[in-house]
């Protein structure tokens, strides 16, 4: 498939009421970037593409919804939403909700300042790492393993303030998935991007899903229609082409 192409089928995805004749979807999601990219009120970005061309298979229109992350959640579940995303599976929210198949690979790594550690980091368990200072977000999913290690953490609500703190040396280093670190690093600091760099060894390795309301009409079965669309784009090369034009590599495919 030709870049033509694929800009088409999905800018025919995102126009509303398109598929008159298709099932309709409704999915909340708020800023990510890479994964979830918000410009004048248009949403794009990884996640989005990759839903729509999975949805798409099965002509399924979709409509998103841009909130604020935790109203998102609630309205998924009460089933306002059938779903948003990317979200991790943890067993906290297995409780409340369904998730599809993984979407994209997760990589978050410790990044930092080369002033500080200009030999490099590297560390083997959390542990190693508590005569540091860390930046870390409230609600992020590393909280109680930080807690249990012992980990010397100062919590903001961003990744942003946490990018700014490493600049003023406040914070020694700080966890992000490695696309969004470097990706806010190049946004806050052009002209420094070269002063920052990320430990090799991923804290974690994850995915990303839909995490689904179990109230949303229907929700079972289009989830079911969305893991099998998800695997023929997989298999006919339309993820691969979305990865290629976001610069993103395949190993963040998560190829079954």
């Amino acid at each position: 498939m030709g870049r033509l192409a694929l800009f088409f089928w999905l800018l025919i995805c995102f126009l509303p009421g398109f598929h008159a004749h298709a099932s309709e979807v409704l999915l909340t999601t708020s800023t990510y970037e890479p994964y979830v990219i918000e410009q004048t009120g248009e949403i794009s970005g990884l996640v989005p593409d990759i839903v729509c061309a999975a949805f798409h298979e099965s002509n399924v229109n979709v409509v998103f919804r841009f909130q604020p992350w935790k109203r998102g959640e609630e309205k998924v579940a009460s089933g306002e939403f059938y779903g948003t995303f990317p979200y991790l599976r943890t067993e906290q929210r297995s409780e409340k909700f369904e998730f599809s198949d993984p979407v994209i690979n997760f990589f978050p790594k410790f990044f930092y300042k080369k002033s500080k550690f200009p030999n490099g980091l590297s560390w083997q368990n959390l542990k190693d790492l508590n005569v540091y200072v860390i930046g870390g977000v409230l609600g992020y999913w590393y909280e109680k393993s930080f807690k249990d290690a012992g980990l010397r953490v100062q919590y903001v609500t961003t990744d942003q303030q946490n990018i700014g703190k490493l600049m003023l040396g406040r914070i020694d280093l700080t966890l992000m998935d490695e696309l969004v670190g470097w990706r806010l690093i190049r946004q806050a600091f052009p002209e420094q991007v070269d002063a920052f760099a990320v430990a090799g060894k991923p804290e974690s390795s994850d995915a990303f899903r839909l995490m689904i309301s179990r109230s949303y009409p229907n929700a079972k079965e289009l989830t079911e229609t969305f893991n099998a669309g998800l695997q023929i784009i997989l298999k006919n090369g339309k993820y691969a082409e979305i990865l290629n034009e976001y610069g993103v590599s395949m190993e963040y495919a998560t190829l079954r």
